[in-house]
């Protein structure tokens, strides 16, 4: 303005938080106290860990009218793709969705996107790089856990039973004599390649395709990203691991990716280690059938679990009472209130100096994709 008129600043977007994990609202404003909030409260969403209980059919009218002028909004993936389902007009000037979760795959898997005929007007941004620190130091300590028979003591210490379960307790393998491989090697398994690393295990990853790197023939490829060998090749893969942790999402091409027997190719018979397979990934990328089939036929040696198809795990599920499976209730990697600003206000700043426009937003899923 050459007349010396200061241009009037817009005021920046308000941002709705509609989530069942406590205390979103507050960290964003000790991190920038200027940050337009609105915040929704309604007894209807409410949840623990990465169990989310809503019901979009009882939201009050206050509720619904917040939503439906919501322009930014952060929320569980659930929780919208419930939304959705139920009135696809509810969030009818939506231009960004935050997701709190890193799988995103309940939108996928919702009626509201399956017959979506047009673009889904608003961009998704995962919530990424919080999880890896975590969900590793989970994996590894059940990796420990499960050499050591630490579950084993505690039942000995029940009974007053001074090394009685002496065979589990005295018979274990160093980490650094065994293989992890990796299947899914995005932020969080090479954050669990690292941790592996650190005990001196060989990692393998399992990848769609091998990352090109520049320098990888002096070991600058395990320094940089934990994994010290990547393959494309499944079968090879399950036959290289001691443990196999998948970190696989729920895609269509993930989807039953180990189901009917292809674990098959870990057991002895095939050349491979009959492992332990650890899930800290999507439920669905084996039934649970399939899952069963493979620990009965000793194609693998014990399942470490913290996702499952269907979740909370139904009572009546064979996997309870099994001596060789650990049932974890998906908390491997859960989404702190303190960890959303920093993933959040990058992103909000580059959409607010791009005119409100989403073309810049890091961490966006990719609909074609999946995730």
């Amino acid at each position: 303005e050459k007349h010396g008129h200061a241009m009037a600043t817009p005021t920046p977007p308000t941002v709705t938080v509609f989530s069942s994990i406590q205390g979103i609202a507050q960290s964003l404003r000790d991190a920038d106290p200027n940050l337009p909030l609105q915040v929704v409260e309604d007894e209807n969403l409410c949840g623990y860990g990465g169990t989310v209980e809503f019901n979009p059919s009882a939201l009050s009218a206050d509720t619904k009218s917040i939503l439906q002028q919501a322009e930014i909004l952060i929320s569980e993936p659930a929780v919208v793709a419930a939304l959705l389902d139920y009135d696809n007009l509810a969030l009818s000037s939506l231009k960004w969705f935050q997701s709190t979760y890193a799988g995103v795959d309940p939108l996928f898997n919702s009626s509201f996107f399956s017959s979506s005929s047009t673009k889904i007007p608003w961009k998704l941004t995962r919530f990424a790089g919080c999880f890896g620190p975590p969900i590793a130091e989970w994996c590894i300590a059940r990796i420990i856990e499960h050499e050591r028979s630490f579950v084993a003591t505690a039942k000995d210490q029940k009974s007053k039973s001074w090394a009685g379960s002496r065979d589990a307790v005295t018979n274990y393998r160093y980490l650094s004599s065994m293989t992890l491989t990796i299947l899914g090697c995005g932020d969080i398994g090479r954050c669990i390649a690292k941790a592996a690393k650190a005990f001196g295990m060989k990692t393998v990853g399992y990848v769609r395709t091998i990352p090109t790197l520049s320098t990888n023939d002096d070991g600058t490829v395990a320094e940089e990203t934990g994994v010290d060998e990547y393959t494309t090749d499944l079968t090879k893969a399950l036959q290289s691991g001691d443990y196999i942790v998948s970190v696989l999402p729920s895609t269509p091409q993930t989807r039953g990716l180990l189901s009917n027997g292809v674990l098959k190719a870990a057991s002895n018979a095939k050349g491979g280690l009959c492992p332990v397979f650890i899930n800290v990934g999507r439920g669905d990328v084996i039934d649970e059938t399939s899952l069963v089939e493979a620990l009965d036929n000793k194609f693998i040696s014990g399942a470490i679990l913290d996702v499952f198809v269907e979740e909370p795990l139904p009572t009546n599920s064979e996997l309870w009472s099994r001596s060789d499976v650990i049932v974890s209730p998906h908390v491997s990697g859960l989404t702190q209130a303190s960890d959303v600003p920093k993933v959040f206000l990058s992103n909000y700043q580059r959409y607010v100096e791009n005119n409100c426009s989403t073309s810049e937003l890091k961490f966006q899923v990719d609909w074609k994709k999946g995730y």
